[in-house]
């Protein structure tokens, strides 16, 4: 283990996960766990209890007996961060300009196991639009438009599973996203925000997966369809820039 990596937590043991997940990068495939050990200077005993519990995880993966390499939930956490980079760094323009088209608040959400994440929202200010950073609401998938246009890429065996998780009708579930697909759009429909309404279209990758959703929040007199239109036409905006070649 080197003093950069132990320096960098106050934490021992994750300083030591560290140093174990770095030697297991730097070899690339399979390494035995006495070379592990032998690398990042841990007592074999240790390094193998830390593998262990990073492979419960699916951060490491047991390759062997005794031999041990990066798990593919690396791949996954990566590719997730992939996405959110991708779509903030080209969402924020467009947001910026439908907010000055509407007035009215712009948000962006990605998928968080179970619930919807807002990473960005508009705010407005004396001169100007800005975007800022979200990363404290969370909402069950099941429950807002947002997190139905999440869902576009969900088996119906999963929309079962959620709906039963999240105490939804799974039948009711499925129409909704299967109604989602074909328009592009997903409106809530919260008897508890009568007044407002949170309108929300799905933002695709190169590979025609949802990786994330745009919403727009306005008061539901003032929904024009023109308003709609631009909604749906700033998130293709966005998707088309992230490869999408769809319409």
């Amino acid at each position: 283990m080197t003093d950069s990596t132990a320096a960098s937590t106050s934490i021992q043991v994750l300083s030591r996960m560290f140093s174990l997940l770095d030697t297991l990068a730097h070899e690339g495939d399979a390494i035995s766990l006495k070379s592990i050990s032998e690398q990042t200077g841990l007592h074999p005993s240790t390094a193998h209890r830390i593998l262990n519990d990073l492979a419960v995880g699916r951060l490491v993966e047991r390759s062997g007996p005794g031999s041990y390499r990066l798990g593919l939930r690396l791949l996954e956490l990566g590719n997730l961060v992939k996405s959110r980079l991708d779509v903030r760094e080209l969402a924020v323009k467009p947001m910026q300009e439908l907010h000055k088209l509407t007035g009215h608040s712009v948000s962006l959400f990605v998928r968080v196991d179970d619930d919807a994440l807002c990473i960005e929202r508009t705010v407005a200010e004396r001169n100007s639009v800005q975007v800022t950073r979200v990363m404290g609401l969370r909402i069950p998938l099941t429950s807002c438009a947002a997190g139905k246009t999440l869902l576009s890429n969900e088996s119906g065996s999963g929309l079962s599973a959620l709906a039963h998780a999240q105490s939804m009708k799974a039948e009711t579930l499925q129409s909704e996203v299967n109604a989602i697909r074909q328009s592009g759009l997903a409106q809530d429909h919260d008897g508890h925000e009568a007044a407002s309404q949170m309108i929300a279209a799905p933002i695709f990758n190169d590979l025609g997966e949802v990786v994330a959703s745009m919403t727009l929040n306005m008061p539901t007199a003032r929904a024009t369809p023109e308003w709609i239109d631009a909604l749906k036409a700033t998130a293709h905006k966005v998707s088309n820039a992230l490869g999408w070649k769809g319409q």
